[in-house]
């Protein structure tokens, strides 16, 4: 394995290269296969003909999302997915009000203290997180019936 920062060889799976500093997973300027410097819209390197994972976006942004491919899909309730949904719109539609309270009162904190409040930051992220299942269960990305929950 090779250090995408710096280029050079690394023993095993090491967490941080011991020649640069960096992450050696981290940066796109070289080939994790064999160590050639490539551009950041490379996508096969020309030296060793491997494939170069390509990411559109930061590797290290702070929300991530992982859905899998689920093999199969219950018939029934995919034909009720949308009445069984309206039950949380409808729960959703009030919190996400709330919510929107929430952030206004965060911003005018943030804007004075520099920190963003404890609870308001758990009940807005927790209304995202419910709102992101309720809107993959409608949209048929999973079976299973989202909780009423911030969790």
């Amino acid at each position: 394995m090779f250090c995408r920062n710096c280029g050079k060889e690394l023993i095993g799976t090491p967490e941080i290269c011991p020649n640069c500093g960096a992450k050696p997973m981290s940066g796109t300027g070289f080939c994790s296969n064999c160590g050639a410097s490539i551009t950041p819209l490379t996508e096969i390197c020309m030296k060793c003909g491997a494939r170069v994972a390509i990411t559109r976006y930061p590797t290290r942004y702070p929300i991530s999302i992982e859905i899998e491919h689920p093999e199969r899909l219950s018939r029934l309730t995919t034909f009720f997915r949308l009445f069984m949904a309206i039950p949380q719109y409808f729960v959703l539609y009030f919190i996400g009000i709330a919510a929107a309270f929430v952030v206004f009162i965060s911003w005018w904190a943030i804007l004075f203290t520099g920190r963003y409040p404890q609870w308001s930051f758990d009940f807005v992220s927790g209304y995202f997180r419910w709102n992101t299942r309720v809107g993959g269960y409608s949209i048929l990305l999973t079976d299973k019936y989202p909780p009423f929950s911030f969790q």
